[in-house]
């Protein structure tokens, strides 16, 4: 019987696109952490000062 195998990369692709995603939202969660409270405070002082 001849079977013929060929190598997919559909999945060693995606785990690469995955890993790569993975790593993206970890480093904007980790600045979101680190900056959360600057990040905040200036968009509030910036809200405020369309009030006035």
């Amino acid at each position: 019987m001849n079977t013929k195998t060929q190598r997919s990369i559909r999945l060693p692709l995606a785990a690469s696109l995955a890993a790569a995603i993975s790593v993206v939202l970890l480093l904007a969660f980790r600045g979101w952490v680190e900056n959360g409270a600057d990040i905040f405070l200036a968009l509030a002082q910036s809200g405020l000062s369309w009030c006035f």
